[in-house]
């Protein structure tokens, strides 16, 4: 992917196909300039931090491939959704929302975020809310709070532009992730519905493809049927009781063990969690004595 400008709009591809641990940037060159998700190329973003040229750091959401190189602009403001400012201004906050502070690899999730991601607790200059307007000469941008993902994460639309900008509802072949503590399941497709609502002729993914040009319908759809496939495998393994460490170690949402372990265990126990909490909402699973069961038609009636 290169640089793309669209107007006072600049698509910044993140390093490595945008994939994790780097996002896709957008950069807004008009009056007042911002970054959105500085966490892209770290060349470029130090050729901007150098000449100044970022007044304001706006991040979707607090995770860490978001917030990489925050650091690089501290002079600038920062700007997050009012649900989620706790998050920067403490990292105890930031690990509580993650599903972390109490994490068994505490030594290793701080050698990654404070080190390796150089998360630095910051006091947000804005916390901004769902359709607030943010103005920052010629360039509008419409704030739409979009949360499942994490709370408090926000997709961004440049009406003007035709733009929209998704953030991690990235429409990628992985399908939706909600591993965090605060993550939702069925807000992330309500949020991804909503921005089905929303008029643009260009979006924006933090992630992978980075530009989609066209209809989306199609592309939603198969990202969203990924929770259904998933949970179809939840309940296929649970032809018998299963703990949910015999789950967990099924690697549904991951395919296969990764490395390092810490790090794709919380995500696939975090995820399966979702799921079976979902399962038990709609009657599909019951628990008990530590282990998840199928509910039979017998047991509905």
């Amino acid at each position: 992917m290169e640089k793309t400008r669209f107007g006072n709009l600049v698509f910044i591809p993140g390093m490595g196909g945008g994939r994790y641990p780097f996002c896709n940037s957008l950069y807004i060159d008009d009056k007042k300039k911002a970054i959105i998700d500085p966490a892209s190329d770290e060349l470029f973003l130090r050729k901007l931090a150098g000449g100044k040229k970022v007044d304001i750091v706006i991040n979707s959401h607090y995770h860490e491939d978001h917030i990489a190189f925050n650091y690089l602009f501290p002079e600038a403001e920062l700007y997050v959704h009012e649900a989620i400012g706790t998050c920067f201004r403490s990292y105890s906050s930031f690990l509580d929302y993650c599903g972390l502070l109490d994490s068994k690899y505490r030594k290793e999730w701080d050698d990654l975020f404070l080190n390796k991601f150089h998360f630095e607790e910051r006091t947000p200059a804005v916390e901004f809310g769902d359709g607030d307007l943010l103005i920052f000469g010629n360039t509008k941008l419409r704030v739409i709070h979009t949360p499942g993902h994490t709370a408090g994460h926000c997709s961004f639309h440049f009406p003007d532009q035709g733009i929209l900008f998704m953030g991690d509802l990235d429409l990628s072949r992985f399908g939706p992730w909600y591993g965090d503590k605060v993550s939702d399941i069925d807000q992330t497709i309500q949020s991804m519905r909503r921005l089905l609502e929303i008029p643009a002729d260009i979006y924006i993914t933090s992630h992978e493809t980075g530009i989609i040009q066209g209809d989306i319908i199609e592309l939603v759809e198969t990202y969203l049927n990924v929770i259904t496939q998933r949970e179809k495998k939840i309940l296929e393994f649970l032809e018998r009781p299963r703990t949910l460490l015999e789950i967990v170690e099924r690697w549904i949402i991951f395919k296969r063990e990764l490395q390092p372990r810490y790090f794709f265990e919380f995500a696939e126990r975090g995820m399966i969690i979702k799921h079976l909490e979902r399962l038990i909402r709609n009657g599909s699973v019951r628990t008990e004595d530590g282990k998840f069961y199928l509910i039979s038609s017998v047991d509905k009636t």
